[in-house]
């Protein structure tokens, strides 16, 4: 690659860290299946069971439906033009959420899931051709280091951003125009991030239509691969059970444990501390041992530690429920990050219908989770009995089934070939000498960064130093990251030294 090229390389992958920062806070609090917007539809809109579990499922239906539209536009247009059209349609209908205070009820609840509709839909779009521009863009080498990295620094102002957002509803008291100003803010920031994706530089298979419209017929591709397909299997029933009960933590917490919308933000909040004290780690491990035996794990982690918490969840015990999400928040980051890295692994050169038909079919069998869920919150009694002194609620029976199934479903991911993956065991031995994953490292730099003056200002401190060394100035956007990501690409992996 010549100098300009490479220049250009290490600037893509900057502005692409920037737009994210910006970009992905915006998306957690927008998303219908995250926190902030299940909490909103429960506190401010009133919707049901039913409801909430349409909503949290329509991005999963959304990413079914994508692959033959995605087919067709990238028939006349190029993934570049796609992703730019998916920003700007992703972001400006939350512009009309400023209007929900002055509608009637049922108007409202029309116009809102209409806005999450379109802005969905227009997300899943973006995703897809986002995966496959950004797999023609970072090197593959260093794949897992540098979305490690990047995550890491996107995860500490997605987590500021929750944290603020989620104390301003509650000084609103949950309002609808506390909320309109809330999600206004949300679209400006993705066209903010709009700005830097439009600095980045691809290559011409990604700014370019291509030259033959691609056939619908590409879309059965995947479905010649069984190996691809063990792995959509294991993510989609993976997700099935997990979003059985996962859209109801905020409505349980909220509605049947009668706490605000603020100990929401500090728990969601305590999950993205879990990812940003971990993701540096997930990066390495996931380029050291392979994405399969890390999944591995993270599955487990995940599930037994949700099993055990959420048993005893109540009015009287919640704290706890502080530890939990630092946890599960830590091991999240890494599933995501090894979830994504296999995918692009598995997938051969063209990229872009296996990445289609990965989030259609996965997203179909996770989208029957929420439904499920919320028929069964429909059918069981509101309260079963006492356990501990505390009631035993329908939210219990139905997160407690959810992580069970979670738990046996992990097995799924033994069917599932990696190229050169090592076994689980050896990644297990290698997290109890890393610190990032040492229980009582982290515990103890979690409370002392959260519940002590000096811990916040030294985190503010520090995450001002990382964004520094990606910004350096509004206009120019951080000329340091330039030198920290050519260090990276020119560093070598633990091991490579014996080759």
């Amino acid at each position: 690659m010549s100098r300009l090229r490479h220049r250009e390389l290490l600037l893509s992958l900057k502005y692409s860290t920037i737009e994210a920062c910006f970009s992905v806070p915006m998306l957690n609090l927008t998303l219908p299946s995250f926190s902030f917007v299940i909490a909103f539809a429960a506190a401010a809109l009133g919707w049901g069971p039913a409801g909430i579990g349409f909503m949290a499922a329509l991005p999963h239906l959304c990413n079914l439906v994508q692959p033959p539209l995605a087919t067709w536009l990238r028939g006349w247009l190029s993934l570049h033009q796609i992703m730019a059209l998916t920003f700007i349609f992703n972001a400006l209908p939350w512009a009309f959420v400023a209007l929900l205070p002055f509608e009637s009820e049922r108007a409202r609840d029309v116009t809102f899931m209409l806005i999450l509709t379109v802005a969905t839909m227009a997300n899943s779009l973006g995703a897809v051709s986002w995966s496959a521009a950004i797999s023609e863009l970072v090197p593959a080498r260093l794949s897992g280091r540098f979305f490690g990295r990047r995550n890491l620094v996107f995860g500490f102002w997605t987590l500021l951003v929750v944290v603020v957002v989620s104390k301003l509803a509650d000084r609103g008291q949950n309002s609808l125009l506390t909320f309109s100003w809330i999600f206004s803010a949300a679209g400006l920031a993705r066209l903010v991030g709009y700005f830097f994706f439009t600095r980045m530089k691809f290559p011409d298979s990604v700014t370019q239509r291509a030259p033959v419209p691609p056939d619908f017929s590409e879309i059965i591709l995947p479905f010649r691969s069984l190996n691809y397909l063990k792995l959509v299997a294991f993510i989609g029933v993976w997700g099935l059970l997990l979003n059985l009960g996962q859209p109801f933590y905020p409505v349980f917490i909220v509605q049947g444990l009668h706490r605000s919308l603020g100990d929401v933000g500090v728990l969601t909040a305590l999950a993205g501390l879990g990812g940003l004290l971990t993701l540096k780690g997930w990066g390495w491990l996931c380029d050291r041992y392979g994405s399969k035996p890390v999944l591995y794990v993270c599955s487990l982690v995940w599930a037994l530690t949700g099993l055990a918490s959420w048993t005893f969840a109540g009015e009287r015990f919640f704290w706890h429920l502080a530890l939990t999400y630092l946890v599960v928040g830590g091991v999240t980051a890494g599933f995501q990050l090894c979830q994504f890295h296999l995918m692009l692994k598995l997938a051969p050169a063209n990229k872009a219908p296996y990445v289609a038909v990965f989030l259609a079919l996965s997203s179909g069998l996770t989208a029957l989770g929420p439904l499920l869920g919320g028929v069964i919150l429909g059918l069981v009694p509101d309260e079963l009995g006492t356990f501990l002194g505390q009631t035993i609620r329908d939210y219990h029976v139905l997160i407690l089934s959810s992580m069970v199934g979670c738990l046996l479903s992990t097995h799924l991911l033994d069917f599932v070939r990696e190229e050169s993956a090592h076994p689980p065991e050896e990644v297990w031995r290698t997290m109890r000498r890393m610190q990032p994953f040492n229980p009582m490292l982290t515990l103890t730099s979690a409370a002392q960064l959260v519940l002590t003056p000096g811990g916040l200002i030294g985190l503010t401190q520090r995450s001002l130093r990382q964004f520094r060394r990606q910004v350096k100035a509004i206009g120019e956007v951080g000329e340091e990251l330039v030198d920290g990501t050519t260090e990276a690409i020119r560093s070598k992996l633990p091991g490579e030294d014996k080759k």
